[in-house]
C-alpha cells in the first residue's frame, strides 16, 4: 500500500466512514444480498437488466472485492466492515474522474437519497465541479416519487426528494429517470442509490457511494458498468464526510 493510501484511510477510519465498526452488520448484508438475488427493486437500484441472473455466490464474491471483506464479517457484534485503504482508493478514482470531467467543462447531475447523512458532501462535491468549471444540471419534474409518493426537490445543485417539511431517504430510481430525460446530455452523474442505479442503467458514466449493505452497485461494477463504486458507509453525522471530499479532491 502506499503511502498516500495510507495517509487516506487514516483520516477515513478517523472520521468513521470506513473501518470496523460500519452501520451494517451480517445479518442485514446478507438479507440485502438475498433480496438482491430476488430481484427486489428497491434493491436493485433501477439496475436490472444489468443484474440479471445474478447468484448469491456472485454478490458475495462482488461485496468482499469492494469491500476488502466478506460481507459477514464482523469485529464488533452487529457491525460491518469496509477497509478504509479500499475507500481512500475509490474516493481517489473519484476524484480523478470529476476533476477531468469537471475541468474539460463536462455536464454533471449531483443526487443523493441519503441527504440525512449525505447531503453535505455532495453540495461540496458539486461546488468544487462548478469551480473546476463544470456546467451542474438540474431540472424541476412532476412526478411522485418512492413509497411516500414525494416530489424531487433540489438542494442547491443537489437533488433529493423533499415534502416541503424534510428531505427524504430513497431507492427509487424514477427521479434520475426523470431528470436524465430533461437535461439532455450528461457526462457524468455522481449519486447513489436509485439515483446513481438510473444513470448506471442508462449507460452514464457514474461514480457512486456503495455501502455494504448496496449489493447491487458491486455486482453491476464487476459485470463491467462504467461506474466507480465508493465503499463507505452511508449512515454517518453529516459533517463524518469532510475527511472523504478531501481524500477525493486529492484524486488526478
Amino acid at each position: 500500500m502506499d503511502d498516500r493510501i495510507s495517509a487516506n484511510a487514516r483520516k477515513l477510519l478517523a472520521a468513521g466512514v470506513a473501518g470496523d465498526s460500519t452501520s451494517h452488520g451480517a445479518e442485514n448484508n446478507l438479507y440485502k444480498i438475498g433480496l438482491l438475488v430476488e430481484g427486489d427493486p428497491n434493491n436493485t437500484y433501477g439496475m436490472e437488466g444489468l443484474l440479471r441472473g445474478v447468484t448469491f455466490e456472485e454478490a458475495y464474491e462482488a461485496v468482499s472485492g469492494k469491500i476488502g471483506h466478506p460481507p459477514d464479517a464482523e469485529e464488533t457484534p452487529g457491525r460491518g466492515r469496509i477497509d478504509p485503504a479500499r475507500t481512500a482508493a475509490a474516493l481517489l478514482e473519484a476524484g480523478g474522474r470529476i476533476r477531468r470531467v469537471a475541468g474539460a467543462g463536462g455536464r454533471l447531475v449531483f443526487a443523493t437519497g441519503h441527504p440525512g447523512a449525505l447531503l453535505l458532501y455532495y453540495l461540496d462535491l458539486a461546488a468544487w465541479a462548478e469551480d473546476l468549471g463544470a456546467k451542474v444540471l438540474a431540472a424541476r419534474t412532476e412526478g411522485r416519487y418512492g413509497r411516500r409518493g414525494l416530489p424531487l426537490d433540489w438542494a442547491g445543485p443537489v437533488g433529493t426528494l423533499g415534502n416541503g417539511a424534510s428531505l427524504s431517504h430513497t431507492h427509487d430510481p424514477e427521479p434520475m429517470r426523470d431528470v436524465l430525460q430533461r437535461v439532455g446530455p450528461v457526462d457524468l452523474v455522481v449519486a447513489d442509490h436509485g439515483f446513481a442505479g438510473a444513470a448506471v442503467a442508462a449507460g452514464v458514466p457514474t461514480v457512486g457511494v456503495m455501502d455494504t449493505n448496496d449489493p447491487a452497485f458491486a455486482v453491476a461494477a464487476r459485470r463491467g458498468a462504467d461506474l466507480t463504486a465508493v465503499p463507505m458507509d452511508d449512515n454517518r453525522p453529516l459533517n463524518s464526510y469532510a475527511a472523504a471530499l478531501e481524500v477525493l479532491q486529492e484524486g488526478f
